[in-house]
Formats: structure tokens, sequence, C-alpha cells
């Protein structure tokens, strides 16, 4: 009886289906499997929470560029592609005026479809508010590479963001481009940072030139503006505390659930999960992984390498019969090398003969003269504020990104069910009781009892350390408190239980509600689902 006992006890979980003596070698394989997909994914959840803990917990060091002489600082062309409405639009569009980069060097574009737009009327009050600016509307409906005499409609691809944007990146001023969403909020310093990132003058680059940069997006579910052609609340002040936040206070059961638990949802992903991952990914820089809110790359550098498309012009537009356009372009600056002629061109790139070494080398010797692939700017969030989301909107939003995703991240959209807390858990669980080593070594006895213990341990250990990011990203330590610092990132208050009723448990299922119906529909610009999306959204 004894002996029959540990026979079946040797199979672990699935001993009740084996009662064999010794367990099937597939089932070990099984196991194995499972337990390295299990550490894998725990090793780059601690990458990510080491790097989120130490670099989002005081405000990044001022920027290096803009304090060079005016004739060494590079030009930056903002590209800020508009669609519609957006919560806090004025907001979010006024963050770039406020950048204290210096004013003579930035040439900011907000680029939209069409006049009767409904944003339309935003971007005017913004020219009337910033005078003193180089900025200028760009309309698509009357690019002349689109319409009028010498413009063919075909000239560029469906995609609207590229459609909408073209114009402004042919007339860019200066090499370097920054293209950032309608909907995102920055602070006053990220543009002299995000030049020191491209330009190797960032401590954390050691003097090493970048490809391409970009900052950890987090979505802040807020109250709509009252206002959208104007500021929409009076500044966050450096002493207010979380029990003054405007991002606190429960909802009503059914009107959170159905009207704004979209919102809540994505809220809770980008803060926990997907930051997790998006900074352990970039810190290993195993593989390009961005997302299209705030990027910075060299207009030279990517015109060099999209040549080879007859129909299409260099740069942006070689992109437009695509969709995930910012994906190809970060896939494509990280796996071909950089020409020579964008090498010697950069080769003086915000430096001034009198400067010494840049931040973070101690002599000219410790300068890195190879060029990194992608640069996650580290401390300074891309803030996109949501508001009243609908549960049922969010949604369809997930599924088609997914469809969308399956053509150009196969492998990652097919693995990302396995890397949520339930069933990454879950995998590890079963490793850990159903190998006979772990047994033996660990003392992990293979049984079901044993198994949901583990699982549970596991889950409440992610759940805490969800908790933890949560709290720090919200904490706005980060933030830089000056002109137009409306939408800041702000402690909700919530306690515990609540933050884990109301958006952690169902994180979880708001991703796999959108994978299991992401087999259905086709790839590419499926023009009229995403020419009347409503914004342009990349996530």
């Amino acid at each position: 009886m004894l002996l029959a006992r540990e026979a079946v006890e040797s199979l672990g979980p699935l001993c009740m289906f084996f009662p064999s003596h010794d367990p099937p070698m597939w089932l070990e394989i099984v196991a194995v499997a499972c337990l390295i997909w299990y550490v894998f994914i725990l090793t780059v959840i601690s990458i990510g929470f080491v790097q989120i803990r130490r670099n989002f917990s005081t405000v990044p060091p001022k920027a290096v560029s803009p304090t060079l002489p005016i004739a060494s600082v590079p030009h930056v062309t903002i590209l800020r592609p508009v669609k519609g409405l957006e919560p806090h639009l004025y907001d979010c569009l006024a963050a770039t005026f406020h950048q204290t980069y210096p004013r003579s060097k930035l040439t900011i574009y907000l680029c939209i479809s069409w006049r009767d737009d409904p944003a339309f009327p935003i971007l005017q009050q913004l020219l009337a508010d910033f005078p003193n600016y180089d900025a200028k509307i760009l309309v698509e409906e009357e690019d002349p590479n689109l319409s009028g005499k010498d413009g063919r409609e075909y000239n560029l691809g469906p995609n609207p963001k590229i459609r909408n944007m073209s114009r402004g990146y042919r007339e860019a001023k200066g090499d370097i481009i920054w293209i950032i969403d309608c909907n995102v909020w920055i602070s006053c310093g990220v543009a002299g940072r995000m030049v020191d990132g491209l330009c190797g003058l960032h401590p954390s680059s050691r003097g090493r030139k970048y490809k391409f940069v970009h900052q950890l997006p987090l979505v802040l579910d807020v109250p709509p503006s009252p206002h959208p052609t104007s500021p929409s609340s009076p500044p966050i002040s450096s002493t207010s505390t979380a029990s003054t936040s405007h991002l606190a206070g429960p909802l009503p059961f059914p009107q959170n659930l159905l009207s704004l638990a979209g919102g809540r949802l994505e809220e809770m992903f980008q803060s926990t999960t997907h930051a997790k991952f998006y900074t352990g990914i970039n810190t290993c820089a195993v593989a390009p992984c961005i997302v299209g809110k705030s990027n910075m790359f060299r207009r030279s550098h990517l015109n060099s390498l999209t040549t080879t498309h007859p129909a299409r012009s260099p740069g942006i537009d070689f992109f437009s019969d695509n969709i995930c356009e910012d994906h190809l372009i970060g896939d494509l600056l990280w796996r071909t090398p950089v020409p020579a002629s964008v090498l010697a061109s950069a080769e003086r790139e915000g430096r001034a003969p009198a400067v010494g070494p840049p931040p973070g080398t101690s002599n000219i010797r410790d300068v890195d003269t190879t060029w990194g692939n992608h640069f996650l700017l580290p401390g300074d969030l891309a803030i996109q504020p949501t508001s009243s989301l609908p549960l049922c909107q969010y949604l369809a939003r997930r599924v088609r990104w997914l469809r969308v995703r399956k053509f150009t991240v196969t492998l990652a959209t097919l693995i990302e069910p396995g890397v949520e807390s339930l069933l990454c858990s879950s995998y590890g669980a079963f490793g850990l009781t159903s190998l006979p080593w772990c047994r033996a070594r660990l003392h992990i006895p293979s049984s079901w009892p044993a198994f949901w213990l583990v699982w549970a341990a596991n889950v409440a250990a992610w759940m805490a350390v969800d908790w933890v990011v949560f709290r720090r990203l919200r904490a706005g330590r980060t933030v830089e408190r000056g002109p137009g610092c409306r939408v800041g990132a702000e402690t909700g208050g919530e306690g515990w239980v609540e933050w884990g009723r109301r958006g952690w448990g169902g994180r979880f299922w708001r991703g796999r509600f959108g994978w299991w119906r992401f087999g259905a529909g086709r790839g590419g610009v499926e023009g009229e689902e995403v020419l009347g999306r409503g914004r342009y959204e990349g996530s």
C-alpha cells in the first residue's frame, strides 16, 4: 500500500491519470519546460522591478544638451499627430510648449487630418496661447503631396497616422525627429533628456549614442477635462498628497463596471505587468520592445534605410502601407547597421569643442564609439490620461490590436497569456510539484494540495510586487513641477483590498478575453476599420 501511494504521488498533480510506478518521460519534459519558462519570466520581472525601483524614485537630473552653446544644441522637430478629442487634450499638447529646451531649437508641428476635426479649435488656441514658438498646424487634406496640382492620394498608403505626419516629417528642421501621440503628457525637461540619450550625453549612456530613444508609457484614469480648449485644472503642487488626489474615489458598482472599467483595466495593466516587462526587456536589450507614444530618432538615419520602395519617399512614408509603424521603425533601426554617412554626420552631434567628456565618463577614452540600439529614458514617463472608457470599447480595442500584432510580432502574441500571473504561476507550480528533483532536493510533495499552495503563494507574491510597482509609478516622484504640470502622476490613495478588487484581478481576464478572440480578422491596414477608429492608438 505504501509503495502504491508513493508511486501515485511521484506523478504530481497529474498522478490520478497515470497510476504507474515511474512518471512518464513526457510528463517530466513538460514539467521542465514549464519550470524553465517560469524562471525566465521571474528573471525578466525581477530586472524590471529593480529598474523601476531605482529609476523612478526621484526627479531625473537636468539635461546636458540645453546647456551647450546654442550653436551646438541639436535642433528637434516635434510631430504631434492629432485626431479627435482626447481627455485633457489641451494639457497634453501644451506640455510640448513647456519644454525647457532652447526655444530656438524647437519646431512643433501639430498634424491633423482636416479642418473639420473637433480638435482643430484646440490647436488654434494653442498657437494663440504660445505665439513666440516655431509652431504650425499642418492639415493632411492640404498636403501638396496628397492633393493639388502635382499631388496624388495614392502617393501614400492607407496608414492614417503616417498620412497625417508625412508633411511634417518632410518639412522637419534639423535631423532629430520626436513623435509624440496627442494624448500623451510629458514633463518639462523630457526634450533635453531625450536628446541626451540619443546623442550620448545622458549619464546612463556613458557617452554612447543610440539609434532610438523612447519612454515608459503610463495610463492614468482621470476625470474628464471640463474645458477642452483651456487648461483643465490648477497646477499640481509639489506638496499635494494622496488624500487630495483627483484620481481617488470609488464609483458605484454598475457604472464602474460597465462605463468606466475600461480605463481602470488599462491603467492597471500599464502600471503593473506592462511596466515590468517593458522595463525588463529593454534593460536586457535582447529584442526591440517599444510603444509608439514618445519616440525620438534621426531623420537621416531612417531615410538612409528606407530607399528601396520605388513608390514611397524615404522616411516614415515607407511604412504607410502597414499598421504598427512604431514597431516597424524601431525594428528596422534595431537590426540594421548604422550607415557610414550617418555616423559621420552625427560625429559632433551635441558636442562643443570646449566641452569635456560626456557625463558618466572619466575621460574621452571611456566613451563608447559604437551605437546602442534602443535607449529607454530612465525616470521620465509618457503619461496618457484616459477618462470614462467603457469596458466594451476597451475590449474591442484590445481585440483589434491583437489581430494586428499576430502578424507583426507573432511569437510574442502567442506566448502573451503565459506571462500573466495566474497562468505563469500555474506553470511554476506544476514544474515544482511534478519533478522528482524538486521532491528530493526541495522537499516539495507531488500532490494537488502542494500544487495549489505553491500556486497561491506565487500569486500572492506577484500581487505584492505589482502593488509596489503600481504605487511607485503612480507616486509622481519623477514628475518635474513647473508650468503646465496639470496631468502629473499622483498616488490614487487606494488601499490594498480596494486596489485588488477594482483592477488587479480583472487585469488578467482583460488580456485573456482579447487573446481568445484575436484569431478572427485580418492583419495589415483595413481601411475603414483603421481610418475610423477615432484616435491614433498604438497599444
